[in-house]
């Protein structure tokens, strides 16, 4: 039962992190917007332009080594609670860049 919800969890959190970048790459238009500068100026300094979706191909990987190194039940319990709060953050970033307006959880974010 709990590998199921391991696993849905690992879907919710990269189906998130992917809504979060398609509205990124909607609503952000040049580079100098992103606000991850620590990814920005590394990638730049690599040759790629725009770093939303390699940060989804980052998710994915993470969720992937996360999901293969769980093997007790503490790990997979704080997997499962730290992947509601990614969901909830990717969400609210999606909402976010989509509305182009500030919400409850981006309020909580930038304060």
């Amino acid at each position: 039962m709990m590998d199921l919800i391991v696993l849905l969890i690992s879907l919710d959190i990269i189906a998130s992190k992917f809504l979060e970048c398609f509205t990124s790459t909607v609503g952000v238009q040049n580079i100098q917007l992103q606000r991850y500068s620590l990814s920005r100026d590394l990638l730049e300094k690599l040759g790629i332009k725009y770093n939303v979706w390699f940060n989804l191909l980052l998710t994915i990987s993470a969720v992937n080594v996360a999901v293969l190194m769980l093997s007790a039940l503490p790990y997979q319990l704080l997997f499962v609670f730290t992947g509601f709060f990614l969901t909830a953050v990717n969400l609210g970033a999606a909402h976010s860049n989509y509305y182009g307006k500030k919400n409850f959880i981006t309020e909580l974010l930038l304060r």
